[in-house]
């Protein structure tokens, strides 16, 4: 079902709605912000997967289930932002185990520690907007550095919420009664060529922007379920997958390996950069990442594919749509656009797909989300190229 997002002085976006649905399509020009609306949604969805409830931690319990083990300790060393990252992520995951693990692993730090259990659970006993603010601040100031590179000031409304950044104050105003969307683990790839830098890429966790960090995490993460319906969808997008690139991307401790039909293994490195698009995209499934309920965020898939393979990227999207994940993909690509569109109307999903495209004139970006009687648009934007090329030869 679509839902419309109002934008209001965010970046270029001066006044205009982007609309959102199971495959979201935003494309247009470079510049016209795109990716900052995709960067956007993206921490608005984390938000969703992360639920903002109360605390399941009984912080009383922890402390004397952990007191005895390193009351000894006198160390007084300053806890970094390391550590608060790591623990706040603990706690909201209700993760035990990977408590006291922390507590393990910076048992020099056990009174700061314990102080920022005590903040953490003021701050989930704060009301939903409040908590809200805080943490979805936090993933901007991540991912954006801060603000002010969005805009001084902007407004963001989208289903029963509305952001609102003013005068270096972040606020969010929300109808309580309303249930948020549930959604699992949000996905940000911003370059399939991740496969290949992951073992180069320290993670320093405040210090790597989180969309980044997060996927970092996913890649080493092998998820567990027993739903037979999504098994049976990862062997077979696993087969449909492995016919375009004729082979399987695999993990191999801090690194990834290309395996061939033909039993040959390459390291990651050697791969082709289409390889890695498509390669990744399968390994987000089959490492069960990927499941119902998903919401994938991709910017420019068609950067590294042939024109072939741009469209059947698309229809890997369409399995993915099909097995209840969402997919937002900007692009510039007027073969993805048209192919998604072409089968999508045949197939009878077109009110599933929702194309938008945004068009700078003068400094301000408006948004057309598209139809049959405007789809000239994104044609004109995509496309004026070719006809820059064509005049050379006349």
């Amino acid at each position: 079902m679509a839902e419309l997002a109002h934008f209001q002085n965010f970046a270029k976006l001066k006044d205009t709605k982007v609309e959102f649905n199971d495959i979201t399509v935003l494309a247009g020009k470079p510049g016209t912000g795109k990716s900052y609306v995709m960067k956007y949604f993206y921490a608005v969805n984390e938000i969703f997967y992360q639920k903002i409830k109360e605390s399941l931690i009984d912080i009383n319990h922890l402390k004397n289930q952990l007191e005895y083990e390193f009351v000894s300790q006198n160390s007084h060393t300053i806890v970094d932002y390391t550590i608060y990252e790591k623990l706040s992520y603990l706690l909201k995951s209700d993760d035990y185990h990977g408590i006291h693990n922390l507590f393990h692993e910076y048992a020099n730090n056990y009174d700061e520690l314990l102080t920022l259990l005590y903040d953490i659970q003021h701050k989930n006993e704060l009301p939903l907007n409040k908590k809200i603010e805080f943490y979805l601040n936090n993933l901007i100031k991540s991912i954006f550095i801060n603000h002010n590179q969005i805009a001084n000031s902007y407004q963001v409304s989208y289903q029963n919420i509305e952001f609102n950044y003013k005068d270096d104050e972040f606020k969010v105003i929300l109808d309580e009664k309303k249930i948020f969307p549930k959604v699992q683990e949000p996905i940000f790839v911003e370059t399939p060529l991740i496969l290949e830098f992951k073992k180069f890429m320290p993670k320093e966790k405040g210090k790597t922007p989180y969309h980044i960090e997060s996927l970092l995490n996913i890649l080493d993460t092998n998820y567990s379920f027993t739903d037979i319906e999504q098994e049976e969808f990862i062997k077979d997008f696993r087969k449909k997958s492995k016919r375009i690139i004729d082979g399987d991307i695999e993990s191999s401790g801090d690194s990834f390996i290309f395996n061939r039909k033909d039993d040959k293994n390459y390291d990651i490195l050697n791969a082709s950069s289409g390889i890695k698009s498509i390669g990744l995209l399968q390994y987000l499934v089959t490492n069960k990442a990927l499941k119902k309920g998903s919401v994938l965020f991709w910017e420019e898939p068609e950067v590294h594919l042939h024109p072939s393979w741009q469209l059947k990227m698309v229809d890997l999207f369409v399995e993915l749509m099909n097995a209840g994940v969402k997919i937002v993909f900007s692009t510039h690509s007027p073969y993805m656009a048209d192919y998604l569109n072409a089968i999508s109307k045949r197939n009878d999903y077109r009110d599933r797909i929702s194309f938008n495209v945004l068009d700078e004139k003068d400094g301000v970006v408006t948004n057309h989300i598209l139809d049959d009687d405007n789809w000239h648009i994104l044609q004109k934007e995509l496309m004026d190229t070719f006809e820059d090329i064509l005049w050379q030869y006349l």
